[in-house]
């Protein structure tokens, strides 16, 4: 089952060679997660807006984690388990 989240979290990331986003973990609720592995990323625009979406997992659960560019800013949107 799916759970909408829709809250702000702090993500680590690194660029790998081809300036390419890969997050590593995030805070969420005062945790921190490490992030395994990313499944799948996509990037929507809305407007001028470039949202970065990311399928992420820690071993027992997949999370979308969306980075908002010109914000600077992260979310954690949904949570569910694998």
């Amino acid at each position: 089952m799916i759970t909408e989240i829709g809250e702000s979290v702090t993500v680590g990331v690194v660029f790998d060679p081809e300036k390419i986003i890969v997050p590593k973990w995030f805070v969420w609720n005062g945790r921190k997660y490490a992030i395994q592995r990313v499944t799948f990323s996509w990037k929507v625009r809305d407007g001028q807006k470039l949202f970065h979406h990311f399928a992420v997992t820690d071993g027992a659960n997949l999370y979308e984690l969306t980075y908002e560019a010109s914000a600077l800013s992260w979310k954690l949107m949904t949570v569910s388990p694998m």
